[in-house]
């Protein structure tokens, strides 16, 4: 039997293709293998999940059910007390005002004497530091004695008076 060289041809690229076949379709299979045990296991994840986020849902419409309830009570027990607070409110609701505006007034004023201390504290802190850099910068030793030794002449008159 003879074959000419179209079907050899023929013959070797069917078994070439009939090797790499063989060879793709265990990578492909491999693959798809892997691929499908991930997704399995993206599943079996995905319903545990799902049976946490259903269990919390449970949970969380028990908790709403006992907080609605324990609501009720808390509104029913305001809407009294604040019939009681009502009148007692009408009797004395100018002294508590009165207290009030006299308290906010101090605190005011409280707030006021610490913002004007924190100022100049700060104010002065910033002063100092400025004047010690420009001192380190800008004079020389002698300038720097004479100009502590003037300061504190200084001080020393405004501490006295």
């Amino acid at each position: 039997m003879y074959f000419d060289e179209t079907a050899w041809v023929a013959i070797a690229f069917i078994l070439f293709i009939g090797l790499i076949w063989r060879k793709a379709s265990e990578s492909i299979s491999s693959i798809l293998n892997n691929k499908s045990l991930l997704i399995k296991n993206d599943l079996d994840e995905a319903k545990i999940l799902k049976e946490e986020a259903l269990e919390e849902l449970r949970k969380s419409m028990q908790l709403k059910k006992i907080i609605s309830d324990e609501s009720e009570k808390i509104i029913e027990e305001s809407k009294n007390s604040a019939k009681q607070i009502l009148e007692d409110a009408k009797v004395k609701s100018s002294e508590i005002v009165k207290r009030i505006e006299y308290q906010a007034d101090q605190k005011i004023l409280s707030m006021e004497t610490d913002s004007i201390n924190n100022i100049k504290t700060v104010t002065g802190k910033i002063i100092i530091n400025a004047s010690k850099l420009f001192i380190i910068s800008k004079l020389d030793k002698k300038e720097n004695a004479d100009l502590i030794l003037k300061a504190s002449k200084e001080i020393k008159k405004s501490v006295l008076n």
